[in-house]
This record gives C-alpha cells, structure tokens and sequence, in this order.
C-alpha cells in the first residue's frame, strides 16, 4: 500500500547518470535522527540537560529509526540501506564532536574519514 512518502518518493527522479541517490537520503534521514539522540545524550553527559529528559528525547528519537528503516526496505536491500546509514552516521557524528564539542582526531583517522565518503560515493553508484 502506498502512502504520501511513497508517492513523494516516486515523485522525484534520485538517478544521476549511474548513480541512486535515494539510499542516500533515506541513509541522512536516519543519520540525522542519530545526530538528534546522540547530542542529546552528550549534553547530558557534559551536565548541560538533565538526564531525565535527555534520555527520553534520545528514546523518542530512536523509537523512529524502525520506521524509517522498514520504509528504505522498500527501495533498496537491507545490507547497502544499513552501510550507508552507518557511514553517513559516522561521518555526521564525528566532525559534530569535533567541530560542536572540541573533541578531536589526529592523522589516519581523517583519512578514515575521507574513505567513509570515498565509499557512500561507491555506494551510491549503481550499474542498472
């Protein structure tokens, strides 16, 4: 059964040449929805937001991903939905603790980085 994200989804043309830009989306959806929970959780632990509420937006938040995930089921597999998810996630997440909380990575781990995206691009690339 189709719903509105379904109609708006097939709405919109997420090919570009050889490359599938919808697992990307449906991959930053589910990363921003991990940079929601995890900052929230952080700023817990830095005592700036109480751990009540911090942990119940975090949970609220999270209680989504299933729904957003079952959703990407429907257009892409789940090993490539779930990779994407995770390197956007990663990528996102780390430079927020870098750049937001004065964290900090040093030498191959930005190169680590850079093959994150080296690897969302590959991922996007499709061959049909």
């Amino acid at each position: 059964m189709k719903d509105v994200i379904d109609l708006w989804i097939k709405s919109i043309n997420w090919k570009m040449g050889n490359f599938s830009l919808l697992p990307i989306a449906f991959g930053t959806v589910m990363a921003l929805n991990d940079v929601l929970m995890m900052t929230s959780l952080k700023l817990v632990h830095n005592g700036v937001v109480s751990s009540t509420v911090g942990i119940l937006f975090s949970l609220l938040c999270y209680l989504l991903q299933p729904l957003i995930f079952l959703k990407a089921l429907n257009y892409e597999g789940m090993a490539q939905t779930n990779l994407v998810w995770n390197l956007i996630s990663n990528i996102i997440i780390t430079i927020e603790g870098v750049f937001v909380f004065g964290e900090s990575i040093k030498g191959l781990r930005w190169l680590a980085m850079l093959m994150g995206l080296l690897s969302l691009f590959l991922f996007a690339y499709s061959e049909n």
